[in-house]
């Protein structure tokens, strides 16, 4: 984090139309910003404080008129020069910018609770309310829907030898007792975890992984899948782990915190779900919540 500098910063005064924010992605060429509220998606100019459009989600029903309505995601597609929203009730929406035009391309019955896009933009993962996930095209056609708790650890299970064996492995501090544990004990996930699921592409986009909460155990597991949507790896089972997610763009290193009784570590995990390297946060576990991680190199 030391390499990080701050370029530029701009401060627009307070909007009473901009006050519900929940999302936002950025034009990088023009600069223009585009943010989604319960009620409306607006574009803005920040060097001005100028809102450039309007449009309402709640006059076609995607959102509710009460204002209750919740956005999955957004993100700003250069190459149609429209921006993609997703809310929870399952509307797959695209705003076209230069026409003021919004239009529905999909709905998902169950519902939504995670959108993401691949670093090329070429490819997109939807995450269902009946915990399926659907892969699509740049152009919202559908490549393939897989469940996104499979049984199996995957396509890249270790080939174990003697003396890869966990039975015959050094277990250090943890004593002989380890190499008979057949089976890991993990607690639930945090309590002010929104239990959600997470998705982060690597930076070459040929891999994601998913951060999700395992339903035989409560506690969040990570698994890796292909491009072309193949289960690749599974998390080994660690206690504490928390929602922020993050895959390193020029490595193999996946990212994720994880609270201990008496410290908050930033966890690695590489792509075959092995545990790598740790650091500690300088915060006291009980005063800070890690809620998000982003892709860095």
């Amino acid at each position: 984090m030391r390499n990080l500098k701050l370029l530029t910063n701009v401060r627009a005064p307070p909007q009473a139309d901009l006050k519900d924010i929940q999302g936002f992605s950025v034009d990088c060429d023009t600069g223009l910003v585009y943010c989604a509220s319960s009620k409306n998606i607006f574009g803005i100019d920040p060097r001005t404080n100028e809102i450039t459009c309007r449009v309402s989600l709640t006059e076609d029903g995607y959102f509710p008129a009460d204002g209750s309505g919740k956005l999955v995601g957004i993100q700003y597609l250069a190459d149609q020069q429209s921006v993609c929203i997703v809310t929870n009730t399952g509307n797959l929406l695209l705003f076209n910018v230069l026409l003021g035009q919004l239009e529905c391309v999909g709905c998902v019955e169950s519902g939504l609770t995670e959108m993401a896009w691949s670093p090329d933009l070429g490819l997109v993962i939807l995450i269902t309310g009946q915990e399926t996930m659907i892969m699509m095209t740049r152009e919202f056609d559908p490549v393939t829907e897989v469940a996104m708790h499979p049984e199996q650890f995957g396509e890249s299970k270790f080939i174990t030898v003697g003396w890869g064996k966990k039975e015959t492995q050094f277990h250090g501090s943890e004593g002989k007792g380890a190499a008979k544990k057949k089976s890991v004990d993990v607690n639930p996930a945090m309590f002010w975890d929104d239990t959600k699921p997470r998705v982060s592409w690597r930076g070459d986009g040929q891999n994601f992984v998913v951060s999700s909460v395992d339903p035989s155990t409560g506690a969040r597991k990570l698994r890796v899948w292909s491009r072309e949507c193949t289960h690749l790896s599974t998390s080994e089972d660690v206690d504490g782990v928390e929602q922020s997610l993050a895959w390193k763009p020029s490595g193999g290193l996946i990212a994720t915190s994880q609270t201990k009784q008496n410290k908050h570590d930033i966890i690695f995990f590489e792509k075959n779900g092995l545990r790598h390297l740790e650091f500690t946060l300088p915060f006291n576990v009980k005063k800070v919540q890690v809620s998000s991680s982003c892709n860095s190199n």
